[in-house]
């Protein structure tokens, strides 16, 4: 349908599909509910199905985004990038660059545009859930090497990672949920303690990279807004000591994903309750379901 009729169609048929899903599958109001409810304090029984409605949609127009992207190229997709400058000058020192991704917006499609900094990317997450859907092939013909480190690889991929940073890659980590056992800590987000994974932190401080917030919204059809947000990993931070540093760092980006969430509040896809007490939260869910 897409390759012939373009995005448009795709969006019209989203209406009935995401209105049963809301209505008649409890399952889909569940895995939203977490999230909106703390976004959207004190609504009503109508008002929550709407927003749930709301947080659906707007997550089907970016999967749809999406494989326009992986089927039309990134013909006709429009990126607006106001930190591109910015995130360039600092990958032209060589330094090693901590990109720590959320599940926001057309991320996948947004992964792929880091080809313009012409180093390699090294992504931290199982290949066989996202190789088909993030728009890898964006990447083909760029002449940027590409590498997906497994989560499940020896040590959860930690001692290539550090390699590829030490030797001034770019290393791809998700900051909002992190993968089987992954290390977390809780941190305050959306006015209650919430559980986030330090990998990402970790690695800066090791490696002495500096690190990105890079987060991707679709402001429309096949429209993306990116930003970055940058942190330097400076001689402050390392007399601040490992555990002290890392905790900022984290406390930093939830900040600035917060901050993301307030103008664009529909584009979170975390289905995970990352609130809910630590004995809730299974290692099955910890994983990354998208």
């Amino acid at each position: 349908m897409i390759k012939h009729f373009g995005v448009f169609p795709a969006y019209g048929v989203l209406v009935p599909v995401i209105a049963y899903y809301v209505l008649f599958r409890p399952s889909a109001f569940r895995a939203a509910a977490p999230y909106l409810k703390r976004r959207f304090p004190g609504c009503g029984r109508l008002k929550k199905l709407w927003l749930t409605y709301r947080h659906y949609y707007a997550f089907g127009l970016c999967l749809i985004d999406q494989a326009a992207t992986n089927i039309l190229g990134r013909e006709g997709l429009k990126i607006v990038f106001p930190d591109a400058d910015e995130l360039r000058e600092l990958s032209e020192e060589g330094r090693g660059l901590v990109l720590v991704v959320s599940h926001i917006g057309v991320w996948h499609s947004a992964i792929s545009t880091l080809d313009y900094l012409r180093r390699p990317v090294y992504l931290n997450w199982r290949r066989e859930r996202h190789s088909q859907s993030m728009g890898l092939s964006d990447f083909q013909g760029s002449g940027v090497e590409v590498h997906v480190i497994s989560p499940d690889s020896f040590l959860g991929g930690i001692p290539e990672m550090s390699l590829a940073l030490t030797h001034g890659r770019i290393v791809a980590v998700m900051g909002d949920r992190g993968y089987g056992s992954t290390t977390g800590q809780r941190a305050d987000f959306l006015g209650e303690k919430a559980r986030f994974p330090v990998l990402a932190y970790h690695l800066a401080f090791l490696t002495n990279s500096d690190l990105v917030v890079f987060l991707a919204s679709r402001t429309g059809p096949r429209r993306i807004l990116l930003r970055a947000s940058i942190k330097r990993m400076t001689d402050e931070w390392r007399e601040a000591g490992k555990t002290r540093a890392c905790s900022d760092l984290l406390n930093w980006y939830v900040g600035e994903l917060e901050r993301h969430l307030n103008d664009h509040p529909f584009m979170w896809y975390n289905f995970e309750n990352i609130w809910a007490p630590e004995e809730q939260i299974s290692p099955e869910g910890r994983g990354d379901k998208r």
